[in-house]
């Protein structure tokens, strides 16, 4: 099974199934200037999948490169697979951001 496992669809679903929605680039963005740091491309709410970066480094995008959001496009929604980004306004506990990466990423035993 390949990294990442989920086509458009199927993220929009994980995130609503999780009382969320798909991230927009604002969303991702405004995290993005708090700090968040994630090396795994994820889907967002038009259809583009992107990653934020603020400690650059290899394999993510480059150590000689500045932080910010890499953008890998508009991917295929149906055959592409990729990590979500989802958004939330009714979380609960000490997350530091309303906003969370999911990845159906297994490990093989």
């Amino acid at each position: 099974m390949g990294r990442y496992n989920l086509n458009f669809q199927e993220a929009q679903q994980t995130c609503q199934d999780q009382d969320a929605v798909i991230a927009s680039f604002d969303q991702l963005y405004d995290a993005w200037r708090g700090g968040l740091d994630w090396c795994n491309a994820g889907w967002l709410s038009d259809g583009s999948v992107q990653y934020p970066i603020t400690k650059p480094r290899e394999p993510c995008g480059g150590k000689d490169t500045v932080p910010g959001v890499r953008n890998y496009g508009i991917r295929d929604k149906e055959k592409g697979r990729y990590d979500v980004f989802c958004f939330t306004s009714n979380y609960k506990g000490k997350q530091r951001f309303p906003f969370y990466q999911i990845s159906s990423y297994q490990p093989s035993s």
